[in-house]
This record gives structure tokens, sequence and C-alpha cells, in this order.
């Protein structure tokens, strides 16, 4: 059994994570679930043997640290929660759930004006409005924003698949002084973001983030960050994908030339930019565009000579 010190500081951890809890009987508390949002508190956290179990989406872990990790919570909470209940035992199970993903509770789409005058509303309006994010982006993509909550003070940009099922959603924060500028969701990145809005038997083009394709506006893939997704590998060849345009961040050169040399050996042509100064979303469409246009398809003495500028 917890000492009632040791309890006050474990609940205080989880009410500052998940939201404030509610205690039940069994000495459990239970919280909204930061995996499937449902609105009412279905994730379970036992306090004496750490088990953590949502009702809803079947998220369930056998210890507090193995949900906080999930969450990416600071360390130093981590090691609070290690300190009270000692090391992880080893587990000879893997724990592995489906998440059935669902935007957050409290996301609003941007589309639709709220009656009166409601600051944060504008001041996310503003931010998309300064990154080049027109009125019909906004409706095409559902782009939202959370007013409070686990993603308050956020932009959430939903991604869905091909069936139209949300598969991720992104979640920036508009306010530049928010040490943590993204906070998404606590599921694979295995995924096509934008899936619905490709068109497979045209060329594609592969960013880095969602700001970069909203730069890029059409057929355009973000890869969520410099490594290729194993789904979008393979929907790429299901589809027969015969032109890819590679767009990373400058910083990304080794990363966007194995990707070019990996896709020309499987017979698709491929043009590797990398941009010189900004990056795709500090472009701007017409800038992007007019890039895009102008490079021609990488040949292998372009990969050669990629290599040998970064040797």
């Amino acid at each position: 059994m917890l000492s009632s010190r040791n309890r006050i500081s474990v609940v205080s951890i989880l009410d500052n994570t998940l939201g404030v809890g509610t205690s039940m009987k069994g000495n459990e508390q239970a919280h909204h679930c930061p995996f499937c949002h449902h609105h009412k508190k279905k994730l379970q956290v036992n306090l004496d043997t750490q088990y953590w179990h949502c009702w809803v989406c079947d998220a369930k872990g056998r210890s507090i640290q193995s949900l906080l990790r999930k969450l990416n919570v600071d360390i130093r909470d981590i090691n609070k929660i290690r300190d009270v209940y000692g090391d992880e035992a080893p587990s000879t199970q893997k724990e592995e759930f489906v998440v059935k993903l669902q935007l957050p509770k409290e996301f609003k789409p941007l589309h639709q004006k709220p009656k009166g005058f409601v600051p944060i509303f504008n001041q996310a309006i503003h931010y998309l409005s300064q990154r080049g994010i027109t009125a019909n982006e906004i409706l095409k993509y559902n782009i939202g924003y959370c007013e409070d909550g686990l993603y308050g003070g956020r932009i959430i940009i939903p991604s869905y698949d091909g069936d139209g099922e949300l598969n991720y959603f992104i979640a920036r924060s508009f306010y530049e002084d928010e040490k943590f500028k993204y906070k998404n969701p606590p599921v694979n990145r295995n995924v096509i973001v934008f899936e619905n809005q490709i068109n497979w038997s045209e060329p594609i083009v592969l960013v880095e983030g969602a700001f970069d394709a909203f730069s890029v506006k059409r057929n355009v893939i973000p890869l969520l960050g410099k490594f290729l997704p194993t789904k979008l590998r393979d929907k790429i060849f299901e589809m027969g994908v015969s032109e890819i345009t590679i767009m990373l961040d400058s910083d990304a050169i080794d990363d966007s030339t194995k990707h070019t040399e990996f896709f020309q050996k499987n017979g698709i042509k491929v043009k590797n930019i990398i941009p010189s100064e900004k990056d795709a979303g500090d472009m701007g469409f017409e800038k992007v565009t007019e890039l895009i246009k102008q490079t021609e398809e990488t040949g292998w003495d372009d990969l050669i000579l990629s290599k040998l500028n970064n040797l």
C-alpha cells in the first residue's frame, strides 16, 4: 500500500499529465484517455499494482512509468514514479494494443467561426495566415484548434487514410514562447499522412512536415520526419507510382540521397530537391512551385556528386 505522501505525489503527476482524475474504489484513479480521447473518464490506473487500462480503446500497461513514457512526459516525473515504486519488473510479454485514434474532445474546426469575440480563435487563424495557409486549406484538411485540455493552445491538423479514417494528427502550438512546439498523439507514425488527398496515378511529393506540405499544396505527403514509413513505401510500389519529388530540409541531405537512390533502383524517376536556405514551409507556394518546375530528374552523377560533397 502507498503511503499518503507517495499517493499524493503519484496522483499529482497523473493529474498534471492526464487532467484531474477521479478517485475510485480499490485505490484506483479514473482519467480521460489520451489515446482515444473518449469524453468520459475511461482510463483507470491502479495506484497499488500500477496496472492501467482504457475500457474504450483497450490501451493498457503494467506500470505507470510505461504510461508516462508513451506520453513523452518529462523524465523528472518518470523518475519520481520510479522513486515511489522502484524499477519496472521485466515483462515477458510485449505490451501491444490497437488504438482507434480520435481527435481531442476539445477539438473545434476553424472553418466554423464562433459567435462573439473569441481571442484564441483569432490567434489560431492569425498563426495559420502567417504560415500561408488559406481558408480553402482549413476546410480541405479539416484544420482545427483546442482552447484547453491536453492540446490547449494548439492547431490540430488531422490526417485521414484512404478510407477516410483518422490515422494521425499534428498538434502545433500557435504561441511562439511555448517550449514544446509539437505535442502529437502517442501512436505509431507508420502511416500515410493525408492519404485521402493523394492521386496515386500522378507524381507525388515527399516533404518532412505538414507545414512543408501546405507550401506544395497538391499530391504531397509529409513523412513526419526524415525517414520513409514502411506503409508509404509499400503503397508507392503497390500503386505503381512512376515519379517522385523529394524535398526534405537542408539538414537531411544524407537521408534524401538514400531515398532517391532506393527509388531509382526500383525504376522510379526522382527529383531530389535540397533547399539551399529556407525549408519548404518557409519558402511558400510560389517559390516551391517554381523550384519543382525548374529541377530536372536526378541522375546517378547527381547522386555521386551529392555523396562526395558530404564526405
